[in-house]
């Protein structure tokens, strides 16, 4: 594709873009920036627009050249005919051929009868015509079939390879037996014709047998024709003069997949510019909103429409972490290995994976060029059948890409998906009235599926095939596998045993793995003692830990889906998600849905309507544990906790509670700071929450701010201890009430 043609779709799409009913209705604002600067705007930034949907675009590239380049061999093929002439010519050589043969059954049993009907002084009979010319096909048939089997044989007595199966060995053998068969039968097919042709001619003419010696002079006109008509069926078969007949089919008659492919793969590079547009286009909006105090700090939500939430995930337009540029760091600075990502669920680990593997942006970026295969690991592990499925995705990576390593894929793929059985058998007989002499030859050969050993061997010599290809081509590209939820597998040994069997393959220079595991299997990584490495620490060469976003980079997130998002409603979503990304959208989509055209909600209605949303998930836990943890998550029915003096009771009820209830301590104490954090931030995120007030909690360095806040929701259940100083920390602050101290914890007995 060329930059003219890559211009001019971004053109157009712009203008669709900026006809979106969500752009036009935040435009007609004088306060925010016009159609045409956002225009501008994008002009100036198209090329790193662009770059976010390289690996859309790449695809798209890659099936129209690969139609163009299907294109151009048939052209090289067929030389100046059309498709659809060739495919006329291709049945035209063999219906041609046909007729012939029908011509020479028929004539050869005329000739044959009239011969015996002049001799015999009779009529001339239908029947006895027709059973001659089936007699004269019949023994066509039997002499094409010996010298098939002639054919066949000779070549496996001559051919050391055809006995040991090998399979170029086996289809210069059937090329050679088609074209020795054809031309048996051609020839004499061929003469057969001619010369029934002028006898019958004779016949008819002077009512006598054909005399010795005798004949027309065209007689060598008819059997040269039959024998061109021959010809060209023969050369029909061939590739390099007609492509096959299962070819033309779906090929030369009806391309149209290939063009629907093409042209679906355009519509999504299409879908994803005009989604990565938006994006920047909201971006854009609520920069120059944020300029405004007035409505930046706006304490009530008045969104109309957010289409962007709808996007459950979208890399269509992508916000830059810093677990991506710690990546890029690393990784530019490995020849090969591999990389760990590692966090919470929902952090962005699968984001982070897909970004780093999609084709083409890595130079917008600073990262070196790259091939990238994406697979995902499953949820019941097994070693043999995950590693045919990563070998077959490269190999289909590889011929997509066009590498000089697509032979060798093709090759490979085949043996991964076929089981081939070859088999060869040779048989003679011979006899006389009721004696008989027979002897029977066989052989036989089955490709058998290859063992696991096998399978890591193949690989590894592939992976190292394909990078040192990609080096050559341009120094520095490397070959990326990304290898992601490998937290997924269980039970949770099935993930050191997946490294283990898979760091086999890691050591392939220019070739980097990619992986996104759990806290839980580093951790354990971690604290393993010295000397006694564990499986992650065997096989990972480093780590990148994917933190939850800072209170900056949500806000940016936020602002890529929703316009004019107020700063204190995309604060609330940020402490109750924790900067989770996806709890962060889960949150900011369930509050945009509670606004209604004529009826914006103050802040301190939509931090009540999302606490409730709390309350009701944390009690709708209940039943499925003990039945005292099951007694303390009832307390937090809203109901109930509305009637018992709201949040702030609620933590003191769940306390005193526990303290009471056998093995209920540790639940109770969590289940008390998540009702004192709830408390905490309807206090907050109330109609009294001030401009100044937002700027002065923005600042991390404030003890009260909305980065402590969201790291306390992280730490809820995790640290009794930790959650309530950092709660105490934050209530002082914001010169909240204090909260009661832990309970003594009872000793042990």
């Amino acid at each position: 594709m060329t930059d003219n043609e890559r211009e001019k779709v971004f053109a157009e799409v712009l203008a669709r873009v900026l006809d979106e009913p969500e752009l036009t209705a935040s435009t007609n604002d004088a306060d925010v920036p016009s159609a045409g600067e956002l225009r501008e705007a994008a002009m100036d930034e198209r090329t790193s627009i662009l770059g976010q949907v390289r690996s859309a675009e790449e695809e798209y590239r890659r099936a129209t050249a690969a139609e163009d380049e299907y294109r151009a061999t048939t052209r090289e093929r067929a030389g100046r005919g059309t498709r659809r002439l060739t495919w006329i010519l291709h049945r035209v050589a063999w219906g041609a051929a046909l007729l012939v043969t029908l011509a020479m059954c028929v004539l050869s049993g005329w000739s044959a009868e009239l011969a015996a009907a002049i001799t015999e002084r009779r009529p001339l009979s239908l029947g006895h015509a027709a059973a001659t010319g089936l007699v004269f096909a019949l023994g066509l048939v039997v002499l094409g079939a010996f010298a098939a089997f002639a054919t066949r044989w000779l070549f496996w007595l001559l051919s050391p390879a055809v006995r040991v199966g090998t399979p170029s060995a086996e289809e210069r053998r059937t090329t050679v037996t088609v074209t020795v068969t054809t031309w048996v039968i051609a020839l004499l097919a061929a003469s057969n014709l001619a010369y029934s042709a002028q006898a019958l001619a004779w016949q008819l003419t002077y009512r006598r047998l054909q005399g010795p010696g005798e004949s027309y002079g065209w007689w060598w006109w008819v059997f040269l024709g039959a024998l061109a008509v021959y010809a060209a069926a023969l050369l029909s078969l061939r590739r390099e003069q007609f492509p096959a007949f299962v070819e033309l089919m779906p090929e030369y008659i009806d391309s149209g997949g290939d063009r629907d492919q093409a042209a679906r793969l355009e519509s999504a590079w299409r879908e994803a510019l005009h989604e990565s547009l938006l994006g920047f286009m909201r971006a854009q909006i609520s920069g120059r909103i944020g300029r405004r105090v007035a409505r930046r700090y706006a304490t009530t939500l008045d969104i109309g429409t957010a289409p962007g939430l709808r996007r459950i995930r979208a890399l269509d337009y992508h916000v830059p972490t810093s677990a991506e540029s710690r990546l890029i760091m690393i990784s530019d600075g490995m020849d090969g290995g591999s990389i760990a990502l590692s966090g919470p669920r929902g952090v962005g680990k699968t984001e982070l994976l897909r970004t780093f593997c999609a084709e083409g942006d890595g130079a917008a970026r600073g990262a070196v060029a790259k091939l990238s295969v994406e697979v995902t690991a499953p949820v019941v592990y097994d070693r043999r059948e995950f590693m045919l499925h990563l070998f077959a995705k490269l190999c289909v990576r590889v011929m997509a890409a066009g590498l000089k390593a697509s032979n060798e894929a093709a090759r490979n793929l085949r043996q991964i998906r076929y089981l081939q059985t070859r088999s060869a058998e040779t048989s003679a007989n011979a006899g006389w009235g009721g004696w008989g002499l027979s002897a029977r030859r066989g052989t036989g050969y089955s490709r058998q599926p290859l063992t696991y050993p096998e399978i890591v061997q193949a690989l590894t010599d592939f992976l190292d095939v394909v990078a040192k290809e990609l080096d050559e081509t341009r120094p520095g590209r490397r070959l990326v596998i990304g290898i992601d939820e490998l937290d997924r597998i269980v039970p949770a040994t099935g993930a050191r045993d997946f490294l283990n069997e898979l760091k086999a393959v890691f050591d392939v220079p220019h070739c980097l793995f990619v992986l996104s595991v759990s806290d839980e299997a580093l951790r354990e990584a971690d604290l393993a003692p010295a000397g006694r490495r564990d499986a992650f620490d065997s096989a990972i060469d480093e780590v990148v830990r994917v933190e939850p976003l800072d209170h900056p980079t949500a806000v940016k997130l936020l602002d890529t889906r929703v316009i004019g998002l107020p700063a204190p409603f995309a604060a609330l979503f940020y402490c109750l998600s924790g900067g989770i990304p996806r709890d962060l959208l889960r949150t900011a989509r369930a509050a945009v849905a509670l606004v209604t055209p004529d009826r914006p909600l103050p802040l301190a209605e939509v931090t009540a309507a999302l606490i409730d949303r709390e309350l009701a998930r944390i009690a709708g836990s209940a039943g499925t544990g003990a039945e005292a943890p099951e007694e303390l998550l009832r307390f937090f029915h809203a109901d109930l906790v509305h009637a018992h003096g709201g949040l702030g009771e609620l933590g003191d009820r769940v306390t005193r509670h526990a303290a009471v209830t056998a093995d209920g301590a540790k639940l109770g104490t969590t289940l008390a700071n998540r009702a004192y954090y709830m408390d905490t931030l309807s206090r907050i995120f109330s109609a009294d929450l001030s401009r100044e007030l937002v700027v002065k909690a923005s600042d991390p360095g404030f003890p009260g701010s909305f980065s402590a806040l969201a790291r306390a929701q992280r730490e809820l259940g995790t640290t009794g201890t930790l959650t309530r100083s950092t709660l105490q920390q934050i209530r002082q602050a914001w010169a909240l009430p204090p909260l009661p101290p832990l309970p003594p914890v009872a000793p042990a007995r």
